[in-house]
């Protein structure tokens, strides 16, 4: 699609985004395999000791991988990078708002996502935009999704002119692990207290006690031959993994599996923020800037097309890491996030549903080289992550002239 375009549609629709885990690459790992495990786990019909092992090996890599490093910086270097990351993209957005012309549009911008994490909110502390996370209160913050519906104005101080303000709403469709349950309420559990309350508890575990996470049959032999072992015949495996899963099972989540939909449709606020999220893609003029996010999730899938069918006036751009074909080890191999695209796109009756690949982006804007600078950036993005979606969104941003929305 051309930066020309995509610039027209910026100026005159709701926007929205959607947000997937690859955005906090490299510092976060992405769920893998951990879904497929989780799911294939609750329907096997094996020891119910092997299960527990299982289980726990599998919360445990999950909670190191995704989770903790949001309490604990484990490695600086990769933090910055994406902390950087998501403040450029609010900074740049942030600007794109100010300079809109029409002043009809409402300046809020809705970020749906699926992460759990919390780095977009220390990229929030950093660059100073408004932003509405769902929490009212100052003290004691308590979530509520009327929060959403606010919207910032300014008044000048002399002729008590008001003006309204961008503000970044950040809607975690499968909570957060700053989310806790206090008196039936979520509140803010901004110091992550819990989250260090589930390391105290799995530290006390030896690591010998968990199983690598590879293939689950590998697992289930793994967890077979670590349960008979004679030197862990004092080992009540039953009850070793107690303490650990019951704190992470008290972080206000939705666990990666099959059922996750079930469990939202179970908490109302789960399921009021996907209903939010459907309710957005069906507002007339709107487009949906789906990054990260491979449409794995086969329920937000569902509402993003349905929205896509029955809103013609709505475009949803996905931005693919990569191209159709990709290389490994000298071979060309599939995608496999193109399966999941391909899944909107092929039941899609508006065609209202582009899928960009760095390649495609490329050829569109091949004739708009003319200035060498921007012929040079175009050409230097090879694929798709947060950096380099922030660069699209630059040089758009750069051809809206400054005082065009005054």
């Amino acid at each position: 699609m051309e930066i020309s375009k995509l610039k027209t549609y910026i100026q005159s629709t709701n926007i929205n985004f959607l947000f997937g885990s690859d955005l906090s690459k490299p510092y976060l790992n992405t769920l893998g395999d951990i879904e497929k495990w989780l799911t294939e786990l609750s329907s096997k019909k094996i020891d119910e000791n092997l299960i527990k092992i299982i289980e726990a090996s599998i919360c445990r890599e999950y909670f190191i991988k995704v989770i903790f490093p949001n309490h604990t910086i484990v490695n600086q270097t990769a933090y910055d990078t994406v902390i950087e990351n998501y403040k450029n993209f609010l900074t740049i957005w942030n600007d794109i708002f100010n300079k809109r012309a029409n002043k009809l549009l409402s300046k809020q911008l809705n970020t749906y996502t699926t992460n759990i994490d919390t780095l977009t909110e220390k990229a929030v502390e950093q660059t100073k935009v408004e932003f509405n996370n769902g929490f009212r209160g100052t003290i004691k913050q308590v979530f509520d999704e009327g929060n959403f519906q606010k919207s910032y104005n300014k008044t000048s101080l002399h002729f008590q002119n008001t003006f309204e303000i961008p503000v970044f709403n950040l809607l975690k469709m499968h909570g957060s692990i700053n989310w806790q349950e206090e008196n039936s309420e979520i509140t803010n559990d901004y110091s992550l207290i819990q989250i260090n309350n589930i390391n105290e508890t799995l530290n006390k575990i030896d690591s010998k006690y968990f199983v690598d996470c590879t293939d689950l049959s590998e697992m289930q032999t793994k967890a077979s031959r670590l349960m008979n072992n004679k030197s862990n015949s004092h080992i009540d495996f039953s009850t070793l993994y107690n303490d650990f899963l019951e704190e992470y099972k008290k972080l206000i989540i939705v666990n990666p599996t099959k059922q996750k939909f079930s469990e939202t449709v179970m908490d109302v606020h789960f399921y009021e923020l996907m209903r939010m999220y459907s309710n957005s893609l069906e507002k007339e003029n709107s487009i949906l800037f789906v990054m990260g996010f491979s449409f794995a999730d086969e329920h937000i899938r569902e509402i993003t097309l349905r929205a896509s069918n029955t809103n013609p006036t709505l475009l949803i751009v996905v931005f693919s890491y990569d191209n159709e074909i990709i290389k490994k080890d000298g071979e060309e191999i599939e995608n496999p996030d193109f399966e999941n695209f391909n899944k909107i796109t092929d039941k899609s009756t508006n065609s209202n549903i582009i899928v960009l690949t760095p390649s495609k982006f490329k050829d569109s804007n091949k004739d708009d080289g003319k200035e060498t600078e921007k012929k040079k950036i175009i050409d230097s993005i090879t694929n798709f992550n947060l950096s380099t979606i922030n660069t699209v969104f630059s040089l758009i941003n750069r051809e809206i002239p400054a005082n065009y929305g005054k």
